[in-house]
């Protein structure tokens, strides 16, 4: 199943609408976008590391507020720079409803930490990008929904 195979009642329906926009100091920003399956764009980073991207905003069915949310990002970005990887903001927004959420993007970080992130700070799911695919993954239960991606210009 790919993220355009979704029905409109599936809560990863919302997630597989998402443009992620990455600000890159000195190395250019990125906006990716689900593509159809098969379609990738150039890949614009130096290596194939897949670049994960996660937040805190909002776990689960939570919706504590701007100043919660805020902490609990900050707390995010501080566990992500301990372990080491490149670290660059992102922002993840629907272009249905306008809601946008804080994130990271991480590039050398395994998988299986990225997801233990996301269980730490009660997140359904996190997107992993490879030169081939854009992921929905989720932090338990080993469910993954792909597509292809696109930058926009």
């Amino acid at each position: 199943m790919s993220t355009f195979d979704l029905p409109s009642d599936d809560p990863w329906s919302a997630y597989a609408r998402l443009t992620v926009a990455i600000r890159r100091p000195n190395l250019g920003d990125l906006e990716v976008q689900p593509a159809p399956p098969g379609e990738a764009g150039r890949w614009p980073w130096p290596t194939a590391e897949p670049v994960a991207i996660l937040t805190a905003w909002d776990p689960g069915d939570e919706r504590p507020g701007l100043e919660v949310n805020r902490r609990r990002q900050t707390e995010l970005e501080g566990d992500v720079h301990a372990l080491g990887a490149d670290v660059w903001s992102a922002e993840g927004t629907d272009p249905v409803t306008g809601d946008r959420d804080e994130g990271v993007a991480v590039r050398g970080v395994p998988e299986s930490v990225v997801l233990e992130l996301g269980v730490r700070y009660g997140q359904d799911a996190v997107f992993v990008w490879t030169p081939a695919e854009w992921a929905i993954v989720a932090c338990t239960g080993g469910r993954r929904v792909a597509s292809g991606w696109r930058l926009l210009p």
